[in-house]
């Protein structure tokens, strides 16, 4: 069963990672440097859009059961899982709270999106030292290089993130760039989770 969940976690991960790309190729109102990503869920991309949100919905349940099946003595699970479920739930919900676009009036579908977003940033960081530490000593090399790097890649792209979010000036030219290393590095990290459970249950 841990083979099967953490393999149909890879699949997901990627998937998501695939279609992530594919949101910035598509035809669109939006760039990389101006807009956020839940822009993209409004206007033209929107189908595309939450067909890779609800695909990531399914990936951190995936790799919720995938955890719960693999290491069903770790001392964090409970904390893990729970964060995970968390995921899960927002992912589902995320559609239907659009955001509110730059220069819109303010709405509360777009605050309570803005809440999720906020929450689903901080739950996917906040799980990255609990699995690196876990798999540090029996994952293979690459996995465990993969879990560091993109950890630290995260963690500095959040920092920048915020910058821009507190600095307005900034906000402009570094808010788009930030979240989406971000975004990617979180996508490698918890793909790279799911690859370090296969190979040990193998």
């Amino acid at each position: 069963m841990t083979t099967t969940l953490s393999t149909l976690a890879i699949i997901l991960g990627v998937a998501r990672m695939l279609m992530f790309i594919a949101l910035h190729l598509v035809p669109s109102n939006y760039n990389i440097v101006e807009h956020a990503v839940s822009d993209y869920a409004v206007g033209r991309t929107r189908r595309l859009s939450s067909i890779m949100t609800w695909t990531t919905a399914a990936f951190w349940a995936a790799l919720a059961l995938a955890t719960i099946f693999a290491f069903p003595n770790w001392d964090s699970l409970t904390s893990v899982v729970i964060r995970l479920v968390a995921l899960t739930a927002i992912f589902v919900a995320l559609p239907f709270l659009p955001t509110d676009l730059e220069d819109s009036k303010a709405t509360a579908v777009g605050r309570l999106h803005l809440v999720a977003a906020v929450a689903w940033f901080a739950l996917s960081y906040s799980c990255m030292s609990d699995f690196t530490e876990l798999l540090r000593s029996d994952a293979s090399a690459p996995v465990t290089t993969t879990l560091v790097a993109s950890g630290w890649v995260a963690l500095v792209s959040l920092i920048a993130l915020v910058l821009a979010l507190l600095v307005r000036p900034l906000r402009r030219y570094a808010f788009g760039i930030s979240e989406r290393i971000f975004l990617l590095s979180v996508n490698v990290f918890y793909v790279a989770v799911a690859a370090g459970i296969l190979l040990l249950s193998l």
